[in-house]
């Protein structure tokens, strides 16, 4: 399993956070850069607990698992 871990620096000076789970990887950075930055453009958190600002960390995850019995 995979996925990306978001942090986001806020208007009120906190962080929030999402996780994307099994996001397509082979995607370009760019095109990745830009889905972020809509993210940001439109705001997707509660305005009462402060705006996205900016990405403060982005993460991809690879967990693997392997069936002993």
């Amino acid at each position: 399993m995979k996925h990306y871990s978001m942090v986001f620096n806020t208007t009120t000076g906190s962080k929030r956070s999402i996780r994307v789970n099994n996001p397509n990887v082979d995607l370009p950075l760019d095109d990745i850069k830009a889905a972020v930055g809509q993210m940001i453009a439109n705001d997707v958190f509660d305005q009462d607990r402060g705006g996205l600002d900016s990405l403060h960390r982005m993460e991809l995850s690879v967990v693997e698992r392997t069936l002993i019995i």
